[in-house]
Formats: structure tokens, C-alpha cells, sequence
């Protein structure tokens, strides 16, 4: 039998119902009591929080407890509240790559106590998942789906589906007894430690102006449709990028991805302001990758090289 670590990191699924509102009440022992599950589990809480209030030094701190307990354990479960989720496993996507085992997010919608709660069954799905000897790398396991961590995108309130994979099939998925896979494990694991707090994300809108700290070096720009910059910012931009600030282009669409070769005003501005273009990547995705990739580089070739990296 699997050897698993279920990590508490809090979210709905550990919530309660308070005068103020639900709030993250029950460990991570709470929350695994009368479940059967396909493994010898092991448990730790990391932390209790809304997932409103994650950021990245306690996903760096998630990273370096898996490190640290690597070899004891065939695998990991992460309870996470669906907010940040995604940026998460992104972000747990650059710290640990290429992992051989398994590390699996999940959560709910509903808390564990509710009696139509989907709790039970995504972290009995995270277990089954993490247990199976074919398992590996970052994923989310939610509501019938395995996504790859790099790819996961909550796009819903309400409903129990809410995370998509953006631009990429799903990993695999559940079908009764079977779980079916549509990669196999190639390569070596890698752990790092660090994320950069010194990224800059703008969500541009007609008419905004920019307003980046001056502690930036890194500037993600999430634009309109393929890609592109305002006449009225392009200056401004190519001004920051001369500066030092590495400039990225992102799109405010979910699917397709960017692709500046394909309007003018994508192409005018490759020409004038040196940008990186994310593709297909999630907003969530580029925001990790440029994080860690500023974490791991002294100037801009290097910080290119590992922001493009598999």
C-alpha cells in the first residue's frame, strides 16, 4: 500500500460556518475522520487560512516540507482553498519540476460538514490519484478532472466544476474504478526554494494609465485579445524595459493564447520594446514562472532562457 502526506493549507473545505462568515476551522485530521482511503496515510497541518491571504512565502514554505519528506512518501496531498488554488500549482509547478511523485492539490467548494459537500469525494479522488503507481508531477484533482498544475484556471463561484485546464487537455480523468492517463513520466526532479516578490501584474483597460512600483523587475502586462500595447503606453513601457524591467505580454483571454506576430499593433510593439510573449501559458502560470525565473537569474538572457523553460 502507498505511502501518502496529506498537507492542511485550510480553504473550504476545512471551513465552518462563523457569525462572521465561513472560515477555515478544521485540521487536516478533522477533516480525513471516517473517510476510507486507499493509502497509509500520514498528516500534517502547514497552515489554516482563507486562500485570500496565500502568498508565496507559503507556497515556498510548502515546497521546502515536501523537500524535506521527499523520500519518506510516495506522494502528497495539498488541501488548499479554490481561490488561489491555481497560482499554487503553478507556482509548486516551478519549485518542484519534474517531480517523479506525485503532489496533488485539491479542495472543495462546500465544506467537509455540509451535507452536500464535494470534499469527500475530490480528496478521496486526490488520494486515489496520488496512490496509483503511474501518478507523478503537479496536479489538481477536482471534481472528477486530474489537470496539470501548470494549466488549472478556476473559472467559477458556485458551482463544484470549477477549475478548467486552459489550453491543454487534462491530465487524465476518473472513470469509476479507473483512472486514465494521458502522459508517461520522462526526466529528473529538481526543487528550488525561492519565488521573487519583485513581479508587477497590470490588467490593462481603455484608458488606464501605469502606475508600477519602483521596486519592480519584472512586468506582466495582461492585454486584449492576441496581445499588444497601447499606442498611448507603448513609450512608457519601452521606457521601463530600457530601464532594467523586463517587460511580458500576457492576454486577458482564458484560451487561445497570444500572438503578436498577427496584428500590426503586436507586431509595432515587438519591434520597439523588447517583450516575452507567454503563448498559451495561464495568467496564473506566467505569474509563477516569472516569480521563480527572477528568483534563479542575474540579468535579462537568463532570466529569458529559464522563463521559457520546460
Amino acid at each position: 500500500m502507498k505511502k501518502l502526506l496529506i498537507l492542511g493549507m485550510g480553504g473550504t473545505i476545512a471551513c465552518a460556518k462563523t457569525e462572521r462568515g465561513l472560515a477555515p476551522s478544521f485540521s487536516v485530521n478533522e477533516l480525513l475522520k471516517g473517510l476510507e482511503l486507499p493509502a497509509e496515510i500520514y498528516s500534517e497541518q502547514l497552515f489554516n487560512l482563507d486562500s485570500t491571504n496565500m502568498l508565496p512565502a507559503h507556497w515556498e514554505t510548502l515546497a521546502r516540507r515536501i523537500h524535506e519528506r521527499y523520500d519518506e512518501f510516495h506522494g502528497f496531498v495539498v488541501t488548499h482553498g479554490t481561490d488561489t488554488m491555481a497560482y499554487a500549482a503553478a507556482s509548486l509547478s516551478c519549485l518542484i519540476r519534474n517531480s517523479r511523485k506525485p503532489i496533488v492539490f485539491t479542495g472543495s467548494m462546500k465544506p467537509m460538514t455540509d451535507e452536500a459537500s464535494d470534499a469527500p469525494t475530490n480528496l478521496r479522488d486526490a488520494v486515489r490519484f496520488a496512490a496509483d503507481e503511474r501518478a507523478f508531477g503537479v496536479r489538481v484533482v477536482f471534481d472528477g478532472a486530474i489537470i496539470n498544475g501548470r494549466c488549472a484556471h478556476k473559472y467559477e463561484t458556485e458551482d463544484i466544476d470549477s477549475f478548467d485546464s486552459v489550453n491543454r487537455d487534462d491530465f487524465g480523468f476518473f472513470n469509476g474504478s479507473d483512472i486514465y492517463f494521458d502522459e508517461e513520466y520522462s526526466g529528473k526532479v529538481r526543487f528550488y526554494e525561492k519565488l521573487s516578490e519583485d513581479v508587477f501584474h497590470v490588467k490593462l483597460i481603455p484608458g488606464q494609465k501605469l502606475c508600477v512600483p519602483e521596486s519592480a523587475r519584472a512586468l506582466i502586462i495582461e492585454s486584449y485579445g492576441t496581445g499588444g500595447i497601447p499606442d498611448y503606453l507603448l513609450g512608457e513601457v519601452t521606457k521601463l524595459a530600457n530601464s532594467g524591467i523586463y517587460a511580458i505580454i500576457a492576454t486577458q483571454c482564458a484560451y487561445g493564447g497570444t500572438h503578436l506576430n498577427e496584428y500590426e499593433v503586436g507586431q509595432y510593439a515587438a519591434r520597439v520594446c523588447p517583450l516575452l510573449e507567454t503563448g498559451k501559458m495561464t495568467v496564473e502560470y506566467v505569474v509563477a514562472k516569472a516569480r521563480w525565473a527572477l528568483a534563479y537569474s542575474d540579468n535579462y538572457e537568463e532570466f529569458k532562457r529559464l522563463f521559457y523553460a520546460e
